[in-house]
């Protein structure tokens, strides 16, 4: 039990961690985002990727995204999301999606950037004798330095493929809050069927070890706590959706995402296995 309990509690943890993005893209995308603030234009040329380069309105919008900077520096800069997107052959490009909250002396905002890898660098240390150096950018991935050899480093090169900026204001957090007086009777009928899974759920538990004429109790036991198929409503919007072929423990969920925008998703499973619990214990009751 307490190895049980142990394990638990590392999953929570797990689950709560901050997020980690990939090192160079992380890098590279801060340095742009820094550079689109100031409006240092060559350093956003250099940080801007082909594909973004080709669009022909492509300065408005970075300059659109510039005015709604604040112009003093942030106060501080927090990653709170990341992806790293690697579709399969012929279904797209590789990208780090990545999203960040910057906070201002009188204004929160939160930043969407994605970027994209358009190839490597060697990248030679500075040491006290010679100044650091970059090679040309190079499609291909290359060799390691060989040990012993002219130590470099091999770094991916990212560039900015799209950027968005989206000042959070107190009616946003307001909209966000869970018990605003904006939810409708539906979403919290919703709520109370989501919290109503896993009391159904733990019930027919007890009815399991109660019925000492059913056979293997505890496989029982562990079956009614699982459910198949989820459905999922947006608290903020209201809009649902349904996964059939999810599957999942306790058949409640709550969460909410890291930005201050993101919404509360709740969601249901359907307990299949306490269901099938009953008709089993129902079943034996009949032949009785």
């Amino acid at each position: 039990m307490t190895r049980i309990a142990v394990a638990l509690v590392l999953l929570a943890l797990a689950g709560c961690a901050a997020p980690r993005a990939e090192l160079q893209a992380d890098r590279t995308g801060r340095l742009f985002v820094d550079a689109v603030q100031r409006g240092d234009w060559p350093a956003i040329d250099r940080g801007i990727a082909p594909v973004l380069m080709a669009s022909p309105d492509h300065a408005d919008r970075i300059e659109a995204v510039r005015r709604a900077f604040p112009a003093d520096p942030p106060w501080s800069i927090r990653l709170l999301a990341s992806r790293q997107v690697r579709p399969e052959p012929g279904a797209g490009e590789e990208r780090a999606e990545l999203q960040y909250l910057y906070q201002f002396a009188e204004r929160r905002a939160v930043v969407d950037l994605t970027m994209a890898p358009v190839g490597w660098r060697k990248v030679t240390p500075a040491t006290p004798g010679a100044p650091g150096r970059e090679s040309a950018l190079l499609a291909e991935k290359p060799e390691a330095a060989e040990t012993g050899g002219a130590g470099y480093e091999v770094v991916r090169v990212y560039r900015a493929v799209s950027m968005s900026y989206t000042e959070v204001t107190a009616e946003d957090v307001a909209a966000q809050e869970f018990w605003s007086p904006e939810r409708m009777p539906g979403q919290w009928l919703f709520l109370a069927l989501a919290l109503a899974t896993p009391a159904f759920m733990l019930w027919t538990v007890v009815r399991v070890f109660r019925a000492p004429e059913l056979e293997a109790r505890v496989l029982w036991a562990l079956l009614c706590l699982g459910g198949m198929g989820t459905a999922w409503m947006d608290w903020t919007s209201g809009v649902t959706g349904f996964l059939p072929t999810s599957l999942r423990l306790m058949g409640f969920g709550l969460e909410k995402g890291a930005s201050p925008l993101a919404p509360w998703m709740v969601s249901l499973t359907l307990p299949l296995g306490a269901l099938l619990a009953n008709l089993r214990l129902a079943a034996g009751r009949f032949r009785t």
